[in-house]
């Protein structure tokens, strides 16, 4: 049973409202008033794009290439974001879909403080198909209104043709580096870019691809979030220092380093997942018991880069625009497995989470509505059957417009992500694709990682082959680091499914072979090697390291081997041939924590204050608010014992006409009551140290008391 105090702390956090923020956007943008309003009376047919031919979804860098096509997409991803954000169809309402408000779209009801996306789920890599097919379908028309704005004639002529190609692009974040600018390519990085308008006339635009700009930011879209400061941010935030600040600022190249330092663990995951078969249910989610890992688990390691901003919270990471390039890129991963595996798809399967339509413990299978995304203005779903056929939306991808052959495929695939080192030969030499293969056999080393998904926060396993930096803000871009396995949650997020990867460990062995740290490649020389130098450590989202001696609990890290057979030419891919190895005696090195620190009962990330919270090793769970935290590990005091309340402070944000009710087990105590503002409320505009421009209405405060069940009025 809680005691008073941890109910109280609750109740005080839920109704704690610290003002009302608005905020101005940074710029109007583009003008958008060619756009008209979305006919709110019937059902919106999300098709795709339709009418044009099927057109290739192009990889960000290389449509940037195609400087007609990217000055036009551009323009047109900068109208869409600057529609009115109470249409249906605007940027704002279509991101708030995946999250936050959690409210109906499309006329399609729902409950509770979860999205339409379902996390955890069978149907979450084709529930997303129609969504982008959505998105790419509003952004396509952009691009048709900015091309009809040239004038008349071949001018007009050339825009529509180039028009009419614009699809939603993909972000490959497991391609090799080409240069030394690092995997996040520029274009998401810059605040600002050029473009030519349809008269001809050059301009300097604020960058639409860097970040969002809420027009305006209304705080209680978002104040349900009471954990974070999304109700104070009036644009997108990725990787902020300190995730609680309301001032925080994006850290674009802190991010640029933190993926390239993983992208070459991102690729050899991803080449084992289009490479090495499991059934659709098993490959596509964490909750489906997948012994070689899953795409949801690859996906979420990825929005767990950007830290306590926007793409690392699942309710508001659509948001970004960074989101819709990552899960174009998840589309086209599952258009290659399709092509590559087309006998298996969607089954039946129990829901473990719950959605904003779905229940939990209910079954969803291929023919499951994909909710909220009507076919056409009858009201009919998409489903996965239906969604099946990505061509379908107007759309494929340049590796599989030809409709290649499967050896035609792997071959592409062999190109673009085959790792340099597949696996470690008893002879002491290196195996790569297509050289040192006289003999064929060789072991693949890998880390199992099962941890439990969700813990109210979203957090990482990662592994080091060497002693990892001291400190954790440090560690995703230590020289040692391998690669991680992440779980995307939040404290609205609960399930009790234990999520199963692995981390490859080969081609860091490798390196460590070559650079002469690691002497020998014999099986159990490496296993030996292991022992000493083999370390895993657990990362909360704002930073803080989770205890090892307090894990959540089911987590746990084994190495294992596998023996592995490498193939010949680039038709071929590796194949395991045999039983995993486990190697429980390699222990991943835990740290010694000093008496008092992380042996207590909460750690503190750097953000940690009255209202954030740590790691609960009485729950097991993060605990956000720190009172709760206390209250959890002090649970024990009999029931009997007399607790005599100490009077509270409570502030709540209410209109003049409106009366508070406050229900508390305590017989009084002191409230700070502050009216909501009204028409005639004196406005103050404050420039945080980021540049952002923050709206506040001033407001009065009122000292009352508040008595336990009794309506206090706030216009006195």
């Amino acid at each position: 049973m809680k005691s008073f105090f941890s109910t109280f702390a609750t109740l005080t956090t839920s109704l704690s409202l610290v003002g009302f923020s608005q905020a101005a956007p940074l710029s109007d943008g583009p003008s958008c008033a060619a756009t008209q309003r979305t006919d709110e009376s019937t059902f919106f047919s999300v098709v795709g794009v339709q009418g044009t031919g099927v057109q290739p979804r192009l990889e960000l860098r290389e449509l940037e290439k195609d400087t007609e096509m990217w000055n036009i997409f551009l323009q047109a991803f900068a109208r869409f974001q600057a529609m009115d954000q109470s249409d249906k169809v605007s940027y704002f309402q279509v991101a708030g879909i995946h999250g936050a408000p959690f409210g109906p779209w499309d006329g399609v009801e729902g409950n509770g403080t979860a999205g339409y996306c379902p996390h955890l789920s069978n149907l979450f890599g084709t529930w997303h198909r129609p969504y982008l097919a959505l998105f790419e379908q509003i952004l396509h028309d952009r691009a048709v209104e900015i091309a009809n704005e040239y004038p008349e004639g071949q001018a007009r002529d050339n825009a529509l043709k180039i028009a009419h190609k614009v699809r939603l692009p993909y972000w490959d974040w497991a391609l090799d580096p080409t240069d030394d600018q690092g995997v996040m390519p520029a274009s998401l990085r810059r605040t600002s870019v050029n473009v030519t308008l349809s008269d001809g006339t050059a301009s300097v635009i604020p960058n639409p691809l860097y970040q969002f700009n809420f027009h305006p930011l209304r705080y209680d879209d978002f104040s349900i979030l009471e954990e974070f400061q999304f109700k104070n941010w009036n644009t997108t935030i990725r990787l902020p220092e300190d995730g609680f600040a309301e001032n925080a600022t994006s850290r674009n190249d802190e991010a640029n380093a933190r993926i390239t330092n993983q992208q070459a663990n991102n690729r050899d995951t991803l080449y084992k997942l289009l490479t090495a078969y499991q059934p659709y249910n098993q490959w596509s989610t964490k909750a489906n018991g997948g012994t070689i890992g899953n795409m949801e688990t690859l996906h979420d390691g990825f929005h767990n880069v950007f830290g306590l901003g926007n793409m690392g919270i699942p309710e508001v990471s659509a948001f970004d625009p960074v989101f819709w390039f990552h899960h174009c890129q998840m589309d086209r991963i599952i258009a290659l497995y399709q092509q590559r595996y087309p006998d298996t798809w969607v089954e039946d399967a129990t829901q473990p989470k719950k959605t904003y339509t779905i229940t939990v413990n209910s079954t969803q299978g291929p023919a499951s509505p994909l909710k909220p995304f009507h076919m056409n203005a009858n009201g009919d779903m998409w489903t996965s059957t239906t969604s099946r056929n990505w061509t379908s939306f107007g759309y494929t991808y340049p590796e599989l417009a030809s409709n290649p052959t499967n050896d035609t495929l792997t071959l592409t695939i062999n190109k673009l992500y085959k790792p340099q080192t597949q696996g470690l030969n008893n002879n002491n030499t290196i195996s790569t694709l297509g050289t040192n293969n006289r003999s064929a056999d060789a072991t693949d080393w890998l880390a199992e990682v099962n941890m439990p998904s969700d813990i109210q926060v979203s957090y990482s396993v990662r592994a080091f082959l060497g002693a990892p930096n001291s400190d954790p803000t440090k560690w995703a871009t230590d020289p040692n680091y391998v690669g991680q396995i992440a779980s995307l949650s939040s404290p609205r997020m609960a399930s009790d499914v234990i999520v199963t990867a692995n981390i490859g460990l080969t081609a860091k062995l490798a390196e460590k072979y070559q650079a002469g740290e690691l002497p020998s490649l014999e099986k159990d020389d490496v296993a030996e090697w292991l022992k000493t130098n083999f370390y895993w450590r657990i990362q909360a989202m704002d930073f803080s390291e989770i205890p090892r001696n307090n894990p959540p609990q089911g987590l746990n890290v084994t190495v294992f081997s596998v023996p592995v057979h490498l193939p010949h030419n680039d038709t071929q891919v590796p194949e395991w041939t045999g039983a995993f190895q486990y190697k429980p005696e390699i222990h991943g090195n835990p740290p010694t924590y000093d008496e008092g620190s992380l042996s207590n009962t909460t750690t503190s990330g750097p953000g940690f204050n009255e209202t954030t919270g740590g790691w609960n090793t009485t729950s097991g769970e993060w605990s956000w608010n720190i009172t709760d935290a206390e209250a959890e590990a002090g649970a024990g005091v009999e029931e009997s014992a007399s607790v005599t309340p100490s009077p509270v402070s409570l502030t709540l944000s209410l209109a003049k006409s409106e009366t508070a009710t406050v229900v508390t087990s305590a017989a009084t105590s002191d409230a700070e009551v502050t009216p909501a503002p009204s028409a005639e409320a004196p406005v103050e505009v404050v420039t945080l140290s980021n540049g952002q421009v923050s709206t506040r209405y001033v407001t009065e405060v009122v000292r009352v008391t508040v008595t336990a069940g009794v309506s206090v009025p706030t216009g006195a």
